[in-house]
């Protein structure tokens, strides 16, 4: 067994320059060929076989060949649009704005110098590398068709992972992310929460006719739209600051030509907030105020609910165990612990049944999600956490897996996967009221 920090030291630099050439190349969920393969290229390349999975996906395992737990190392594949930035996509404005190829950069190489240093050998259990497609809840009407084509179940990667039980025999979940905090302030961000989400589209239905010589003869959709997102805005000053609500949302649809009253307007948004109860509490306020908006002006009215993301809780246990190992490359004052974020990721959906970490690095600048974000620095963003990682896994496969099996039976599952699925079953549904509110 070679020394897995000085193996690690030279996989990682070509695996960086890999990151940032995905980073130059971003493509949108369940459509990463591209990127898939660059992934597959470097498990061929170290003689690491790998499976298929949720489409663009794939999953690839590394075996000590003795009894233990599984570990599981996750990373994204995807970009999120963002018009202007300087490598978005011609097509569909893709951009790696939320940091996902640097993910990549961290497990990637982690995974290859434990094969490299032959790691495994001296510990127990197996390292399963998870690449996981469609994390961003976007380009909806493409995910919609993939799943009426048969290739795709969920529009989210995880969640159709968990579905087609491709990571059932995991056991402890590791993976990182872009932090939303000052990275000059702090370098490491741990145990944080955030909100999860319900995705809601609101269509209008009026009646055209021409918007100059006979307006009184029509129904326009689009003042339905405007006066159902002025009564959500009226709304907001019921939400309490303690639920980290959140409600936005765009309208793709507003009418067809200025020339005729709009018999069709569509609004698309989020409702967020810290826990299911009030997310699905905050969408029947919603409701109201869409209702409201058509029946005012005459509309019927189709409301498509869409299940977002669970809200994200860290297991406590194991972000201790990974902040043992982060505290080697950084002091204490460089770390933030438990604070909450306002957005939302497919992680959630995994720490209701799984003890995960996400732990949120630094090395970048610019704004996330928008036009200038890009690596500033490449010793934060990729190498520091990939050596913490390295001893973390060290350490739950040390001693017969004992830490591990010990976070993994402290875990409380806050569901089981059949009823996670019958959840998002019932939450998925498309409601219809004509222009009586009925």
């Amino acid at each position: 067994m070679k020394n897995i920090h000085e193996v690690l030291n030279e996989v990682i630099e070509p695996i960086i320059a890999l990151s940032e050439d995905i980073y130059r190349h971003p493509e949108l969920g369940f459509k990463e060929f591209r990127t898939r393969e660059k992934v597959i290229e470097q498990l061929k390349k170290f003689e690491i076989p790998y499976e298929d999975a949720a489409y663009t996906g794939l999953t690839a395992v590394i075996d000590s060949g003795k009894p233990g737990p599984v570990i599981g190392l996750i990373c994204e594949l995807d970009a999120v649009p963002t018009i202007g930035h300087p490598y978005a996509s011609q097509v569909d404005c893709a951009a790696h704005t939320c940091g996902h190829y640097a993910q990549i950069g961290v497990m990637l190489s982690l995974f290859l110098a434990l094969k490299e240093a032959d790691t495994l050998s001296n510990l127990c259990g197996k390292v399963k590398l998870i690449v996981t497609p469609a994390e961003e809840f976007c380009d909806m009407d493409y995910r919609r068709k993939i799943i009426e084509e048969g290739k795709v179940q969920h529009p989210s990667g995880k969640r159709e992972m968990i579905a087609t039980g491709v990571i059932d025999d995991v056991d402890v979940m590791l993976s990182c992310h872009t932090m939303g905090l000052d990275m000059n302030e702090y370098h490491a961000e741990i145990g944080a929460s955030l909100n999860g989400f319900i995705q809601k589209t609101a269509i209008f239905h009026g009646k055209a006719t021409h918007a100059g010589a006979n307006p009184e003869g029509g129904i326009n959709a689009l003042n339905a739209a405007n006066l159902a997102m002025s009564g959500i805005n009226f709304l907001r000053e019921t939400f309490r600051a303690e639920d980290a609500i959140r409600v936005h949302f765009i309208m793709p649809e507003a009418g067809n030509s200025v020339n005729t009253v709009p018999a069709r307007a569509r609004i698309d948004m989020y409702v967020r907030a810290k826990t299911a109860e009030v997310i699905l509490e905050t969408s029947e306020k919603v409701n109201r105020a869409l209702r409201g908006g058509a029946l005012a002006i005459g509309c019927d009215l189709e409301i498509i609910d869409t299940p977002g993301y669970f809200p994200l809780h860290q297991d406590r246990n194991l972000t201790e165990l990974v902040k043992k190992h982060i505290l080697d490359y950084m002091p204490e004052e460089k770390i933030a612990e438990g604070t909450h974020g306002f957005a939302s990721g497919d992680m959630g959906d995994l720490s209701m049944m799984w003890p995960i970490v996400e732990i949120g690095i630094a090395g970048f600048s610019g704004t996330m999600h928008g036009k200038d974000f890009k690596t500033e620095n490449k010793e934060q963003a990729y190498r520091v956490p990939a050596h913490y990682f390295a001893d973390t896994v060290i350490d739950l496969l040390s001693e017969d897996g004992k830490s591990a099996w010990e976070i993994k039976e402290a875990f409380q599952p806050v569901m089981e996967k059949e009823q996670y699925l019958k959840t998002l079953e019932d939450l998925n549904k498309s409601t219809l009221y004509n222009n009586k509110g009925e």
